[in-house]
């Protein structure tokens, strides 16, 4: 589904250096020089860091086989810097551990909120990885919204409905905050002072609980939440669906920003906090953003989910 379109302000001018940057990338999108530099940069690129390599420019349809062998697609134009980690080092490029996470909660998951969706690459992933459930993705950034409705094309995923919005406490428009730069951006943020400014963009706002009520949406099982230090005000927004479905929430915590929104939000309900790191999940008794932004994602459970997971015959332990 569609919303009217943003309205953008102008962006402030380049830089001399930014401008050459966006000359080199430009370059680098040629189809047959990007060929010609991803043949070259193969044999390096198990060596090389992979937020380096996101910023390889791929012009190509990324292929990465998941773990039910199913096949996930992204077609990329060169913009799409997960698309090009995907690329180099497949499905442990991006975010590995909270996906080992998301796969133990996607079998207890008929209905999928993913909000922050860019691309698509959660959306795709609960979509293939769970045939039976339906997907629901908010974006709000006009071009990575069409980067996610073409996905959704190019993966024939019937299960996953779009919708171009900034998920907030709020209906109607709201003013979102792009940071500079020609590809997907991974900051952009209703937060004015979130990131360095670039395009202002007015765009369509809602809550959740109003697009829950208005379309007549059952359970909702779990919600990903990737809204650029916004995430206090999304769940502000889902308060009735909070308390209805207390769902599974998997969420970026930025540190010194959004942690005491969140308690404000969730402490209600009686969630438990597990920060997600390499070696598993730890929990934690509050929510303290990593000050080094290495482990940025928490999974945050409700006991009347946990209960029901072991009630299903799975222990918590398993489950996570």
């Amino acid at each position: 589904m569609s919303t009217s379109p943003a309205v953008a302000t102008s962006a402030p001018p380049l830089s001399a250096s930014e401008r050459l940057k966006a000359a080199l990338l430009a370059a680098l999108r040629v189809p047959a020089v990007n060929a010609i530099v991803r043949v070259a940069l193969r044999p390096l690129a198990g060596a090389l860091p992979p937020e380096q390599l996101m910023r390889v420019p791929v012009v190509a349809t990324v292929r990465v086989r998941l773990p039910s062998g199913a096949e996930l697609r992204l077609g990329s134009d060169g913009r799409d810097a997960i698309a090009s980690a995907y690329y180099w080092r497949g499905l442990q490029a991006w975010e590995p551990d909270t996906f080992r996470v998301i796969d133990r909660l996607l079998p207890h998951a008929n209905v999928v909120f993913d909000v922050g969706a860019n691309s698509g690459p959660f959306s795709l992933y609960a979509a293939l990885e769970r045939p039976r459930a339906t997907v629901f993705a908010f974006e709000p950034v006009p071009r990575s919204a069409a980067a996610l409705a073409r996905n959704i094309a190019l993966n024939g995923t019937r299960n996953v409905t779009a919708c171009e919005a900034a998920v907030c406490d709020r209906d109607g428009t709201i003013e979102l905050f792009v940071p500079p730069g020609e590809s997907l951006p991974l900051g952009a943020s209703t937060l004015p002072a979130f990131r360095r400014p670039g395009e202002r963009l007015a765009v369509s706002a809602l809550r959740l609980d109003t697009f829950v009520r208005e379309h007549g949406i059952g359970t909702v099982d779990l919600l990903k939440l990737d809204a650029e230090g916004a995430e206090p005000a999304v769940l502000a927004g889902a308060r009735e669906l909070l308390a209805r479905d207390q769902p599974w929430i998997v969420c970026e915590v930025l540190h010194g920003l959004t942690e005491a929104g969140l308690h404000a939000e969730l402490d209600r309900h009686g969630y438990r906090y597990f920060l997600i790191t390499p070696r598993g999940l730890a929990e934690k008794p509050r929510i303290v953003g990593d000050p080094a932004y290495r482990d940025r994602n928490w999974l945050f459970a409700a006991p009347r989910r946990v209960a029901a997971a072991e009630a299903a015959g799975a222990s918590f332990g398993d489950l996570i």
